[in-house]
């Protein structure tokens, strides 16, 4: 097949889990004998752009001709199979939709996040899920809450682009096929409209660990946070919840929560917790195999657990919230444990069960077992050719 990627890269200095899935995703195609194509822009771009150029990206968020043109050329030229859109904020927009439509490619979308509803993308307001924007008043309280960087003015491109673009149906007469990660998230956009039967659910994948860097979860082995350090992804619930008799916490990652958890942790006396920063993917997973045990603390609906997942590969067991994907991404065999979303104190109690001596192995050997069964690369490249060839049959929707 020849497909055609497109995609909006986000900051460098906002690292994100999307973008490690597109490139990994792009590779996965290329190495089974798919061309590839790349159809890409870059968020970083924006800094060193004139003020000319700079002060017109809200109205691209809503509506970029320069990106619906740029790609009718490349569509027109390359005649790809299949369009595979991921992200369109903020440089490509859903403009880029008509030019597929238009040239009568047919379009695979994944939803990596809940932006087609929500500003902010998260169901996330004042730490709490927040489903104000599905109970049938669009997204205007996004705008009224300044729900995107808490500024109304930076919501309202967001907000115009999201109540436009569903009024016009661009995303029900633009998309053949849309990708979910999961059963939750089909279901709750299934009831915001989009006919399920053209949803697919398809997790990530993440390649096998080599057997070396497969931890053997020892009890004086860290215990490691993977993610950004930014309120949705709840790593202050973590810090509350740490005690120094757990052993050593590795916190890798960065964000604009990072001063708040430093001073956090020097606030609690928590003498086990290391800040490492933003690692190269290849450190960052390399800590995996030397870790005892993952914890994902976020507060929100996300659509997928990529760092769930990630640690599965290196044979660890996770802890994980009771809400939204979590449950049905770690299943009931051992590999993960929940806790209730949000709440430090049933964190910690969590924590003093997994962290005695032997039951993160018991979790570890589990998580490769899951990982096998469900996260590998295999099966991962089966499912995306099998929408790819649905799209192709079904074509551009009326």
């Amino acid at each position: 097949m020849k497909i055609l990627v497109a995609h909006n890269y986000y900051r460098s200095a906002q690292p994100s889990g999307e973008d490690s899935v597109v490139r990994q995703e792009m590779g996965l195609l290329e190495a089974a004998g798919h061309q590839v194509g790349h159809f890409a822009r870059h968020s970083d771009d924006i800094a060193r752009m004139p003020v000319t150029r700079k002060v017109l990206v809200p109205l691209n968020v809503v509506h970029s001709p320069s990106a619906r043109r740029e790609l009718a050329g490349v569509l027109e030229r390359e005649r790809p199979d299949v369009l595979h859109v991921h992200n369109t904020f903020p440089l490509l927009s859903p403009s880029i939709l008509l030019a597929a439509r238009d040239a009568a490619v047919p379009v695979v979308m994944t939803l990596h996040n809940y932006r087609m509803f929500c500003a902010d993308g998260t169901f996330l307001r004042d730490g709490k899920p927040c489903t104000d924007c599905l109970a049938g008043a669009g997204p205007l309280p996004g705008l009224r809450h300044g729900c995107y960087r808490g500024s109304a003015a930076a919501t309202l491109p967001l907000t115009v682009s999201i109540g436009l673009h569903r009024a016009l149906g661009t995303w029900t007469h633009g998309v053949t096929k849309f990708v979910v990660m999961s059963a939750f998230a089909r279901d709750l956009f299934a009831s915001q409209g989009l006919d399920p039967d053209r949803i697919a659910v398809k997790p990530h994948f993440v390649p096998a660990a080599a057997p070396d860097d497969v931890s053997v979860t020892s009890d004086d082995a860290p215990v490691v946070y993977l993610g950004r350090l930014s309120p949705e992804k709840g790593p202050d619930v973590l810090l509350d919840a740490w005690r120094d008799s757990f052993g050593p916490l590795l916190v890798i990652g960065d964000g604009p929560l990072r001063p708040a958890l430093e001073a956090q942790a020097a606030r609690r006396g928590l003498r086990t917790v290391q800040f490492l920063g933003a690692l190269p993917r290849a450190e960052a997973m390399a800590r995996l195999g030397r870790a005892r045990l993952l914890v994902n603390s976020s507060r929100v609906f996300e659509t997928f657990g990529l760092s769930v997942v990630e640690g599965f590969a290196h044979g660890l067991g996770a802890v994980v919230p009771d809400q939204g994907v979590f449950p049905e991404l770690t299943g009931d065999d051992g590999a993960a444990v929940t806790f209730r979303s949000g709440d430090p104190d049933a964190l910690a109690r969590v924590l003093a069960d997994v962290l005695k001596p032997g039951v993160a192995r018991r979790m570890g050997r589990a998580a490769l077992v899951r990982h096998a069964e469900h996260y590998g690369a295999a099966d991962n490249l089966r499912r995306l050719e099998a929408v790819y060839a649905e799209a192709m049959a079904a074509g551009v929707p009326a």
